[in-house]
C-alpha cells in the first residue's frame, strides 16, 4: 500500500481507529500536514492552513526542488479532504462536499487531467487508497450502510459486498492494484478483517483470532496484510500480521496493554508503530519482523516517549518522533547500525549543517530511506535528504540532465518564495526593460520632431535603481539612434542599444541580465498639433541567476543561465503645447504599451536543492496618462518636467513550471503585480555645441517602472 498509512483512522470505526494508530491522526489534522509521499521520496502531498485567508492550501511539492503545484478545489466544493498520493507521485485521491447535491464526491486528480469525479447520484462515496500507478482505487459508498468498492477507469466501480452483515469498508489497496483490504460486518455482529483480490467473487474473511479486526495495511504485491484487533470494547488493543502461509498472528507488545500500528514495509515483512510499556504510562516505538516473529523496542532519544510513523521499502529504516532528556520532541531515524538518532544528527553525520534543532516529527520516508518529510518546530513542513558520495541523490533519476542536488534540509515555508522570486525576476526583467525603454529612454518624442529631409543622431544613457518586494538592484542602458523627417509632420527614428540589470534577491543571490535591443518608431501629425507615435521593440538578453535559500542554518546557492527574448509595441498620442500657463507649455499625452518576454528552459546546478525550469513567458500591458512640461529660462536653457499615472492590466506574473528530470512536474503560481502607480520627473535641456543636451531625474511609486532613474541625452539635428 502506498498511502504510507496515514489516513487509516479517518476510515475505520471509532474503536478501531484509536487502536490502529493514535499518532496517525495528527498527520492530517489542522495546521501544516503531510498527507503522502511518493515511493522515491521525490513528491510530497500536503495541506497547509493559510491563516490570512482562513482556508487550506493543497499542494504537491518536489522534495528535491521545493517547487509546488497547487490543487485548486472545483467550483462549488464545500471542502476538500485529501486521502492519499499514488506511489509514482502523480495521482491524488480524496473527496469534496457537493453542497447542491448534499453528498460527498470522491475524486482522482492529476496535473494532466485535473479532477475526475467517481460518484453515484445521491450517494456519498469516499476513496481510501490508490494503487502505485494511480489506475486502481479502493473506497466505499455510504447510503444506509457502507459497501466497499474497487474502481478502475476501464471497469468502473465494483461493489465488494460484506461478510454476511450489512456493512463493509475498504481501507487499503496494494501498490500493484490487485488486492483490497478492510473491515466488514459478520453475521454474529462483529467486524472482521477482509481481503479481496481482482477476480474474486466475494470477500475473504482472514480473522482467525475471533475478535473485531480491521485490515489496514497491505504489502505492495498483496501477499501480506496487517491491522488491528480486539476482543471487546474494554479489552487491550492488538496488532496482527497475516500471510497465506502463517495466517493471522498477534505481534505482541512491549509489556503494556496497547499496541498501535502505523506503517508496513513495502515488502510486507516489517511493521512499525508504538506500544505501551508495563504500567501503560508511556509508549515506545517498535519494529516487528514477521519472518522471525520478533518485536524490538526502538527506545527513545533520551526521553520517555517515541512512536514510529513510517518504514522504508525493505524495513531497514524507521522514522518517527521521540522526546529527548529535556522532554523536547524531535524527528528520528532508526537503523540497526545507528540505532535511534535525531534527523538533525543523521544529516550532520552525512555532512549537513543545521545550526539548530528544527524537526518535531518524521512522518514519511522514501523507499531507499534517504528522504524524510515531517513537521518543524514551527509547524511547517521540512524535507530532509542525504545524497550518496557519487554526487547523485539515491533516486538516481535526479542525475539525468544534470539536475544534481545534495544533502540538506529545507523548511518549505521559507524555500518556496525563493523559487517564485527568482523566476519572477528573470521573466519580468525583460518586459520591465522594454517598458522602461519605450517610455523612458524614448519617452520624449515631441522633443525630437524633424522637418522634411532633416536628420538627427543621438545618444542616450539611462541609469537607475529599483527596490522591489523581493529584490533590489541597479539598471543601465545605452542607446544610439538616427532620425529622419520623411514628410511634412512625419518623423521616423531607429535606435539600437544595450541593457544591463543586476537584481539582488532578498533571500540571497542575484539575477544579472545583459542584452541588446532594436527599436523603430514613427511620429505623425494628425492635425491640430495632435501627434501619434507608433513604435516597436525587440531585444535579446542573457540571464545569469544565483538563487539563495536556507539549507538548515546555512545559505545555499544554486546557479543557472538562460536566454530571454522580448518584443513589444507602443502607441502614443501627444497634444503638442495644448496649454500654456505662465510661459509653461503643457503637452498632455496618453500611451499604451505591450511587451512580451520568453525565457528559455534552464537547469540550475550546484547547491543541495537545484531547480529545473521549463520555458516560460510573460507579458505586460500598461496604460499611461500624463503630461510633459517645458518652461524656457533663457534662449539656451529650458526646464523640463513630467507627471504620469500608470495602470497595468495583469494581476499576476506568469506561473513557474518545470520538471524534476525523470520524476515529477511542478507548477507554482506567479506573484502579485502592482496595478496602479505614479511617475514624475524633473530636469532641463540646454544647447550644447551643435546639439541639445538634456537630463531628467525620474521617480516612480511601487510599480513596474524603476523606483529612481536618470535619463541623459544629447541630440544633433542637421
Amino acid at each position: 500500500m502506498f498511502l504510507k498509512h496515514k489516513t487509516i483512522c479517518l476510515l475505520a470505526s471509532s474503536a478501531l481507529a484509536g487502536m490502529i494508530a493514535a499518532g496517525s491522526v495528527a498527520h492530517a489534522a489542522a495546521g501544516s500536514g503531510v498527507v503522502g509521499l511518493s515511493s522515491d521520496g521525490s513528491v510530497m502531498l500536503s495541506e497547509v492552513y493559510d491563516i490570512s485567508t482562513g482556508k487550506y492550501v493543497y499542494q504537491l511539492t518536489s522534495t528535491a526542488t521545493g517547487q509546488t503545484q497547487t490543487i485548486t478545489p472545483p467550483s462549488g466544493a464545500g471542502y476538500l479532504a485529501l486521502r492519499g498520493l499514488s506511489a509514482d507521485g502523480k495521482t491524488v485521491i480524496g473527496s469534496y462536499y457537493d453542497g447542491t447535491a448534499h453528498r460527498d464526491v470522491p475524486f482522482l486528480w492529476t496535473a494532466a487531467g485535473g479532477f475526475v469525479e467517481v460518484a453515484d447520484a445521491n450517494v456519498s462515496s469516499y476513496f481510501a487508497s490508490v494503487s502505485g500507478d494511480g489506475k486502481a482505487v479502493a473506497g466505499y459508498d455510504w447510503a444506509n450502510y457502507n459497501e466497499a468498492f474497487y474502481w478502475t477507469a476501464a471497469d468502473g466501480k465494483i461493489g465488494l459486498g460484506s461478510l454476511g452483515g450489512l456493512s463493509s469498508r475498504a481501507i487499503a489497496i496494494s501498490r500493484d492494484g490487485t488486492t483490497v483490504v478492510g473491515t466488514a460486518d459478520t453475521l454474529d455482529g462483529k467486524s472482521h478483517a477482509f481481503l479481496w483480490k481482482v477476480g474474486d467473487e466475494e470477500l475473504r474473511d482472514i480473522d482467525t483470532l475471533s475478535g473485531n479486526s480491521t485490515a489496514a495495511l497491505v504489502s505492495n504485491d498483496g501477499s501480506a496484510v496487517a491491522g488491528s484487533w480486539y476482543t471487546s470494547a474494554s479489552s487491550p488493543y492488538h496488532v496482527f500480521h497475516w500471510t497465506e502461509a502463517g495466517g493471522m498472528v498477534d505481534i505482541g507488545d512491549l509489556g503494556g496493554s496497547y499496541t498501535f500500528l502505523n506503517a508496513m514495509s513495502g515488502e510486507g515483512n516489517v511493521l512499525v508503530g508504538n506500544s505501551y510499556l508495563e504500567g501503560n504510562l508511556s509508549s515506545h516505538a517498535y519494529r516487528y519482523v514477521a519472518s522471525t516473529d520478533t518485536m524490538t523496542d526502538l527506545e527513545t532519544l533520551g526521553g520517555t516517549y517515541s512512536s514510529a510513523s513510517d518504514v522504508n521499502l525493505d524495513g531497514s529504516v524507521v522514522v518517527g518522533a521521540s522526546t529527548d532528556a529535556q522532554s523536547v520532541q524531535h524527528g528520528f531515524r532508526w537503523t540497526e547500525a545507528t540505532g535511534m538518532i535525531s534527523v538533525e544528527d543523521w544529516l550532520e553525520s552525512q555532512g549537513g549543517t543545521l545550526g539548530t534543532d528544527m524537526t518535531e516529527t518524521a512522518e514519511f520516508v522514501s523507499d531507499d530511506g534517504n528522504v524524510i518529510v515531517g513537521r518543524t518546530t514551527n509547524d511547517t513542513i521540512y524535507i530532509a535528504r542525504v545524497v550518496e558520495d557519487n554526487g547523485c541523490p539515491p533516486s538516481a533519476n535526479m542525475c539525468q540532465g544534470g539536475g544534481g542536488g545534495g544533502t540538506g534540509i529545507i523548511d518549505t515555508a521559507k524555500f518556496y518564495p525563493t523559487v517564485a522570486t527568482a523566476s519572477n525576476v528573470v521573466v519580468q526583467g525583460g518586459v520591465n526593460s522594454a517598458d522602461t525603454i519605450m517610455f523612458g529612454a524614448q519617452g520624449a518624442p515631441m522633443r525630437s520632431l524633424l522637418t522634411t529631409g532633416q536628420r538627427s543622431v543621438w545618444g542616450t544613457v539611462d541609469g537607475g535603481y529599483d527596490n522591489g518586494a523581493n529584490a533590489d538592484g541597479g539598471l543601465a542602458l545605452g542607446e544610439f539612434g538616427f532620425g529622419y523627417g520623411i514628410a511634412d509632420g512625419v518623423t521616423a527614428r531607429f535606435a539600437v542599444g544595450g541593457t544591463y540589470t543586476d537584481q539582488d534577491l532578498d533571500a540571497g543571490g542575484n539575477v544579472r541580465q545583459r542584452g541588446v535591443y532594436l527599436s523603430p518608431e514613427v511620429s505623425a501629425d494628425l492635425g491640430r498639433n495632435i501627434y501619434m507615435t507608433v513604435g516597436g521593440y525587440w531585444g535579446r538578453s542573457s540571464v545569469d541567476s544565483s538563487r539563495g535559500y536556507l539549507n538548515g542554518a546555512v545559505t545555499d546557492y544554486s546557479t543557472g543561465d538562460t536566454n530571454a527574448e522580448t518584443w513589444g509595441a507602443k502607441i502614443r498620442f501627444d497634444w503638442l503645447n495644448a496649454i500654456t500657463v505662465d510661459n509653461i507649455a503643457i503637452t498632455p499625452y496618453v500611451g499604451l504599451s505591450y511587451a512580451h518576454t520568453k525565457v528559455d528552459a534552464f537547469t540550475e546546478t550546484g547547491g543541495s536543492f537545484p531547480v529545473n525550469f521549463d520555458e516560460t513567458s510573460d507579458h505586460s500591458t500598461i496604460l499611461r496618462l500624463g503630461a510633459d512640461f517645458v518652461r524656457p529660462l533663457n534662449d539656451t536653457v529650458r526646464l523640463l518636467a513630467k507627471a504620469e499615472l500608470d495602470y497595468q492590466f495583469e494581476d499576476h506574473a506568469a506561473a513557474t513550471r518545470g520538471t524534476l528530470v525523470g520524476i515529477s512536474d511542478f507548477d507554482l503560481d506567479g506573484q502579485d503585480l502592482k496595478q496602479f502607480w505614479a511617475r514624475g520627473g524633473v530636469g532641463a535641456e540646454f544647447d550644447l555645441g551643435k546639439g541639445v543636451a538634456s537630463f531628467m531625474v525620474n521617480a516612480t511609486t511601487k510599480g513596474q517602472d524603476p523606483d529612481v532613474w536618470v535619463r541623459s541625452n544629447w541630440t544633433v539635428k542637421f
